[in-house]
């Protein structure tokens, strides 16, 4: 098992920060497992670790936010990095605003957000998979390139 936790590293992913809830009341986590499902309507699916404490404020929310990070921001990934068990306190303190349909919590200091109304939901593994449809999205920095597995060495292999 060890070799294939190996070879699955070797996969490129983005690094994004996924917000869910209301205001400072919601939660914020690390994730790279997110990735377009559909174009019209346009959709996005996150797989979420079914221990993390993330995971009852996105299915009573119906919603969450995928907060964009720009290269080289590895301090804005890092604030919301840790165990899935860490608990909801991560954006306490934090000016966020709320995304413009779903009014889910947006972090201060991401480059852009697809703001996501869950549409489905499917079971997989140790991990539940949330199928997005977006219903707003916004990039402020279109010259910057996103953070990634490879230019931030952040790995996540479940």
């Amino acid at each position: 098992m060890q070799d294939i936790k190996k070879i699955l590293r070797k996969l490129e992913y983005g690094v994004y920060v996924v917000t869910m809830g209301k205001g400072t009341e919601g939660n914020a986590f690390t994730a790279s497992w997110v990735m377009q499902v559909s174009s019209e309507p346009p959709m996005l699916a996150l797989a979420v670790h079914n221990a993390h404490q993330s995971m009852p404020l996105i299915k009573d929310n119906s919603a969450f936010a995928v907060n964009l990070i720009g290269e080289g921001q590895d301090g804005v990934a890092k604030a919301y990095y840790g165990p899935a068990e860490s608990g909801y306190r991560k954006l306490e303190g934090s000016s966020v605003k709320d995304s413009p349909a779903t009014k889910t919590p947006l972090i201060p200091g991401a480059i852009g957000f697809f703001d996501c109304k869950v549409v489905r939901t499917v079971e997989a593994g140790n991990h539940t998979i949330f199928i997005g449809e977006i219903q707003a999205a916004e990039l402020e920095a279109e010259d910057t390139q996103l953070m990634t597995s490879t230019n931030s060495k952040l790995h996540y292999t479940g």
